[in-house]
């Protein structure tokens, strides 16, 4: 079990690794990126210094090991409520951007994303320092039966909480989001040219589209250069797709 945790540590480092590289080589190169990202130096080799040193923890399975699994959980704890205070934003900020770009899928998709962030960034980490700590917990739970077993409720009921809010975004993206919208979304959004932009910058327009034998409530509100759909199906749940089309804009005096 211990070798099985050891090299779950090492494999889910190797991904964050990678990306916080790709940040720090692209910086370096690419004065566009660098510009558009502004990564701090110091956080990107920072977080690039941190993945390589769970690693190296890992393979060696150094006495260190389980601290270093103890603060990956509580940096996902950390994570998911970043995650549910500001949202996809976080993503863009951090080194581990091209990580959570596998996961995020786009809007109507989110359950990938859900399911990094609470089943492996909470539950996950959460399991594998429990199990990386045992040699912290079980001579407690021995000395003082009733303390031991309160500290060893408190992961697993982490565990179960995060397990469950999962179950529950899922439901609650079922009842509200629809496939089928976003794609009547995403081809109006086609369909939509500069003129029509330019003409309608400012104003919302609605209407009824059929699609087999299904109708759905479509919302346009038109602007420069950002125009939003947002499609309601028969059932109340929805759509959207934007539609960001600079080229369509008047140019300023």
């Amino acid at each position: 079990m211990h070798r099985a945790l050891r090299a779950i540590v090492g494999l889910t480092a190797l991904l964050p690794l990678a990306s916080g590289l790709a940040v720090l080589i692209s910086a370096l190169v690419d004065p566009q990126y660098r510009a558009f990202y502004h990564d701090p130096p110091w956080l990107v080799i920072g977080y690039v210094a941190w993945w390589a040193t769970v690693i190296v923890t890992a393979v060696r399975d150094s006495r260190w090991l389980g601290v270093v699994a103890l603060v990956r959980a509580l940096a996902g704890w950390a994570f998911l409520a970043a995650f549910l205070a500001v949202g996809r934003a976080w993503m863009v900020a951090t080194p581990g951007r091209y990580v959570y770009q596998l996961f995020d899928w786009g809007e109507g998709q989110m359950l990938p994303l859900y399911a990094f962030v609470f089943l492996g960034r909470a539950a996950g980490n959460t399991l594998v320092a429990f199990g990386l700590t045992s040699a912290w917990w079980r001579p407690l739970r021995a000395r003082q039966p009733l303390l031991g077993r309160i500290v060893t409720a408190v992961p697993i009921a982490l565990t179960v909480l995060a397990m469950w809010a999962f179950l529950q975004l899922v439901r609650l993206d079922a009842q509200t989001y629809s496939a089928e919208a976003f794609d009547v979304a995403r081809v109006v959004a086609g369909r939509l040219d500069c003129d029509a932009i330019r003409m309608r910058s400012g104003q919302n327009t609605r209407d009824l589209r059929q699609r087999g034998d299904r109708q759905y409530n479509v919302q346009i509100s038109y602007g420069c250069p950002r125009t939003v759909i947002v499609v309601v199906d028969q059932d109340g749940r929805r759509g959207t797709a934007d539609v960001e089309r600079a080229e369509c804009c008047p140019a300023a005096p």
